[in-house]
């Protein structure tokens, strides 16, 4: 068993700025994260929650769409069998998926978002 050395910061912000120093090291490097931890005074346990922490923070952020970015659309007519089908509407369209999922009210102004929604399946 490891004794801890290393000092922890105290404000949030540094404590996120230090372990995604040393989740990022470990990753690249050839040590396991326990031989990683003990060769760097880290508690074990915190390595992983914060590794987890940060791993959940980084799939919740959205990357921002550029403008004019071009999303795959495939347009079938009602008599096609489809996998994907859009459906157009005068004011939006709703974009159906296998499944039953059904994206609706999508228009010009939260494109962006309905993209997002997509990429993210």
């Amino acid at each position: 068993m490891s004794r801890r050395t290393k000092q922890l910061p105290k404000r949030l912000s540094d404590k996120r700025q230090f372990w995604q120093h040393h989740v990022r090291r470990q990753a690249r490097g050839k040590l396991t994260q326990r031989n990683y931890c003990e060769r760097h005074g880290l508690g074990y346990a915190s390595f992983v929650r914060w590794r987890g922490l940060l791993e959940k923070r980084r799939q919740l952020q959205v990357p921002p769409l550029s403008v004019g970015a071009f999303v795959p659309v495939q347009v079938e007519t009602p008599n096609e069998p489809s996998r994907r089908t859009v459906q157009y509407d005068t004011d939006s369209i709703a974009l159906v998926l296998p499944g039953g999922l059904r994206i609706e009210g999508i228009t010009s102004a939260n494109i962006d978002l309905a993209a997002v929604l997509v990429s993210r399946l």
